[in-house]
């Protein structure tokens, strides 16, 4: 409440952190469908998958994409959470609200902010994960979800996927670049398809045997 009591004050500071939040988001949506169509090279075979990742070491993509990743959820997760309804009193106004008025936006806004923690929480995770085993190869990875990271990695790409599509929505129908109604179907089948491309990457990782060191 503080904060946004100073952002009422001062209109310029939170026109920058509008700009600051679409720019960070749209740069984590752009990553997300990077790094979905990139390990599902594994469906390819485990050559593929592994020529790519150290081609991306080979030339630094991976060490300097990672920790612009990590500052872009950072500043995103800030900024972002400055108008979520943190008090019980907040949320529950919140909930009548988007029951009373049975508005699309109103209740995509409340699914942002629910996704948007659980991808927090995983997404910081699976980075951990990632860094304490590199390089980034087959045999690792699919260890991480044979080993009992399946169940969080199906929860991630859905909290991820739902997060992104309804986030672009949200800003495309904020900045008026869109039609609603229009673009709402295509939504639909854009989330469906990269999920489907990611529980298929997810299921070729669980199911393929890859030994330790096979390039």
């Amino acid at each position: 409440m503080i904060l946004q009591k100073l952002l009422a004050k001062s209109p310029r500071l939170e026109a920058r952190l509008e700009l600051l939040e679409l720019a960070t988001g749209l740069m984590l949506f752009g990553f997300l469908q990077f790094h979905m169509f990139a390990v599902s090279s594994i469906i390819l075979g485990v050559d593929a998958f592994n020529r790519d990742s150290a081609r991306m070491d080979e030339y630094y993509l991976s060490y300097i994409g990672i920790p612009l990743v990590i500052l872009a959820i950072l500043v995103h997760g800030l900024v972002a959470m400055r108008k979520a309804p943190w008090k019980f009193q907040e949320m529950r106004v919140f909930v009548q609200h988007s029951r009373r008025l049975a508005h699309l936006d109103t209740w995509a806004w409340g699914v942002q902010i629910l996704t948007g923690l659980i991808v927090l929480v995983l997404a910081a995770t699976h980075i951990w994960s990632v860094l304490v085993t590199w390089p980034i190869e087959a045999a690792t990875s699919a260890a991480r979800i044979q080993g009992g990271y399946f169940s969080s990695f199906v929860l991630l790409i859905l909290a991820a996927e739902i997060h992104a599509m309804v986030g672009l929505y949200r800003i495309l129908v904020k900045w008026s670049w869109i039609h609603r109604k229009k673009f709402t179907k295509y939504l639909v089948y854009a989330t469906i398809g990269m999920v489907g491309l990611g529980f298929l990457t997810l299921l070729v990782f669980y199911f393929r045997s890859i030994p330790k060191g096979l390039s």
